[in-house]
């Protein structure tokens, strides 16, 4: 609860990045600061701590991100009919911060008992919500590990097999500005046209394998005059190519099709920013895991997810990697909770793994 009532939305995670580092520091944990560049806007930084364990032992790493979505300012968590909640006015943060809670406990746990078995790394990356930006500009030169885990499932028990591809597309369109008095016959109004397309666009869950969300539609102009220019952003996440290049052939039809008829001119751009990525390949991790997760008295169930994770870019690297979850409840959103029955299960788990994997 500590942590969740520690504010750190995308962009300002300064304030737990410290917190954390207090953390690290108390439990004799070294660590270093990674600070970031200007790819990313954030006054916080990337946190890579070393865990020590046996010494003829390699070391296996935890990825976490630090960041929290809005509204996640002025969090007020509390304890009610065996749930922590926020008040109502924030998200309570457990997407992110219960799986550093659960691991920095089961790591202080065993640390007093002399108990670590494989040395641990922890990176713990800012701006993942915004686009997984702390992961991909992380300095892995400084890393060692050869595996890791990633704990951003809202289910205990699933671990994922997949998550699928990302592509934008980034839409502008140029009419023809007028005065919607003197001369409205002369104007091509260009938020009309993108309101016309984007109509035309299936949204949210569109089949099993994708999802399509559009975002970010702006047209600025005078109150008066008709909008000669608006943009908007459409993304697309798919499970399988095939269905991935249909889509994007299928909406930029739609988009150029609709332009010309309305009489505006039309640029799209494809940015393909995340590939889709199997863990499953990693056949000797899992068998591991579910010797793990037996022991813990959980059933390992394979599953997939529509997220977007870390374990995207530490996987892409070679570092192979496995995406598991613990149990949130309405994450993202002023209801999400956790249940405090759950969390024992989740301590358990992380114990086993930290001794057995």
């Amino acid at each position: 609860m500590r942590y969740v009532d520690c504010a750190s939305e995308t962009h300002n995670e300064r304030a737990f990045c410290e917190y954390m580092e207090r953390e690290l520091t108390e439990l004799g944990i070294p660590f270093e600061r990674q600070e970031l560049d200007h790819q990313i806007v954030t006054d916080g930084w990337n946190i890579l701590a070393k865990v020590p364990g046996k010494p003829d032992k390699k070391p296996f790493l935890f990825v976490f991100h630090l960041d929290t979505v809005v509204p996640g300012n002025n969090v007020e968590s509390y304890i009610e009919n065996g749930r922590i909640q926020s008040r109502g006015n924030s998200v309570l943060g457990a997407d992110g911060k219960l799986a550093i809670a659960v691991v920095m406990e089961a790591v202080s746990r065993l640390l007093r008992a002399g108990e670590m078995n494989r040395p641990v790394e922890m990176l713990f990356t800012v701006c993942q919500e915004l686009g997984l930006l702390g992961a991909k500009y992380a300095d892995y030169s400084r890393i060692d590990s050869e595996e890791a885990i990633v704990i951003d499932h809202y289910v205990t028990g699933e671990v994922l097999m997949c998550t699928p591809s990302r592509m934008y597309l980034h839409v502008e369109l140029i009419g023809q500005e007028a005065h919607v008095i003197r001369d409205p016959e002369l104007g091509i109004n260009a938020l009309k046209t993108a309101a016309e397309i984007i109509h035309q666009i299936p949204t949210g869950q569109v089949s099993k394998d994708q999802t399509i969300n559009v975002f970010d539609l702006v047209s600025l102009s005078q109150s008066n005059a008709i909008p000669k220019y608006a943009r908007f952003d459409v993304e697309i996440r798919s499970f399988g190519q095939e269905l991935l290049d249909r889509t994007n052939a299928f909406l930029q039809k739609i988009i150029k099709d609709t332009a010309a008829q309305m009489g505006c001119r039309c640029s799209v751009r494809e940015e393909m920013d995340l590939p889709e990525t199997d863990y499953s390949e990693n056949k000797d991790m899992l068998k591991r895991l579910e010797r793990i997760y037996e022991m813990t008295g959980l059933q390992m169930r394979p599953a997939r997810s529509f997220g977007i994770l870390d374990a995207t870019c530490t996987n892409r690297l070679g570092i192979r990697t496995i995406p598991i979850g613990m149990n949130i409840y309405y994450s993202h959103s002023t209801r999400e909770y956790v249940e405090v029955k759950d969390i024992k299960i989740m301590l358990d788990l992380a114990e086993n793994i930290l001794r057995y994997f």
